[in-house]
């Protein structure tokens, strides 16, 4: 169960510092650690599996106003029934509630979606890289944590969701999957382009489901500053949200997945942000309005279409994202 951090190098992963030091410590042959309480668990009739949680799994719509394409997908839909089209949201409502499990059992990657030439055009405007440190064994699967979170997080949607900087030539077997708010699929349509695109949702049902899977070859990856960490982000500095964030860890050494830490560098220097800094009235009314919403609602701004004073398109800034593996 604990092979995935006790290989060579894993055991000098800097997030196991964030775990007492008898969970860092346990697991070992003689049955201790995590075996021990997964076997009490099941004695004792509960589960005590630690909670991925929206909060500590982030995501990459993390509640900065969200994205359009699923305002405009809520609207077509609604739209439709008071159309002679009508049918086609109550169709599209049955096989709604069919398959409203399906983001929490991987979803349905489409490799078609994910291959489309308009994701190289966003990568190129940024421009977005991915750098491959080590190899990925594909008979393994893996928990990647992802930071910093930024404030749209492209990077992670990039070079996760899309086949545009290479991700599946440069770990040929892995399959990844980005985690994201259960919020967003329940949008009708929307959830659909989700799923094609690799997206699941941040239940813990969820991501349990992709480190279980046989075979291997899975990779599951969590913004783990999610929605708090999005008020720090701004341009040239990386604060990142690190405590009470134990979950992921946890879950690794429960489904005995390799833990995968990804750095992106640049993702804060897309947006500028107004200043909220800790105890400011700002700051004060945006912790409270994410603690009630689980949303984030950083103020922040970026350049236009045509000049570069304001806007919301975000700057035109680099965003190299590493993946450091131990070796």
């Amino acid at each position: 169960m604990l092979s995935a951090l006790n290989a060579p190098g894993c055991r000098r992963h800097p997030w196991l510092l964030l775990l007492p030091k008898e969970e860092r410590e346990g697991g070992g042959g003689s049955g201790g650690g995590v075996g021990q309480r997964q076997s009490q668990q099941r004695a004792g009739g509960g589960s005590s599996m630690p909670r991925a949680g929206c909060k500590s799994a982030g995501s990459w719509s993390k509640g900065t106003g969200g994205p359009e394409p699923g305002q405009i997908s809520l609207v077509v839909f609604i739209g439709l029934l008071f159309t002679r089209f009508w049918f086609f949201s109550i169709l599209y409502s049955i096989w709604w509630y069919l398959d409203q499990d399906k983001p929490r059992q991987g979803g349905r990657c489409s490799k078609a979606l994910q291959s489309w030439v308009m994701w190289k055009h966003m990568r190129d405007y940024f421009p977005i890289s991915l750098v491959k440190t080590a190899e990925l064994d594909p008979s393994r699967n893996y928990l990647a944590g992802f930071h910093p979170q930024g404030i749209m997080a492209p990077g992670a949607f990039v070079n996760l969701c899309t086949e545009s900087t290479g991700f599946s030539s440069l770990f040929p077997g892995i399959r990844p999957h980005l985690i994201m708010l259960p919020f967003w699929f329940r949008v009708p349509f929307f959830r659909e382009y989700l799923m094609m695109g690799g997206l699941v949702t941040s239940d813990k049902e969820s991501i349990a489901h992709i480190l279980n899977r046989k075979g291997g070859g899975n990779l599951a990856a969590i913004i783990i500053g999610g929605a708090q960490e999005a008020l720090n982000a701004r341009p040239g500095a990386y604060t990142l949200l690190l405590r009470n964030r134990k979950g992921f860890i946890k879950l690794a050494l429960l489904h005995g997945a390799a833990l995968v830490p990804m750095f992106s560098f640049g993702e804060n220097d897309l947006f500028d942000q107004v200043e909220n800094s800790p105890g400011s009235w700002l700051r004060w009314i945006q912790d409270k309005l994410q603690k009630t919403t689980s949303f984030s609602f950083p103020l922040f701004h970026g350049r236009g279409i045509f000049q570069y004073s304001f806007g919301f398109i975000p700057y035109r800034q680099p965003i190299t994202t590493v993946g450091i593996i131990g070796s």
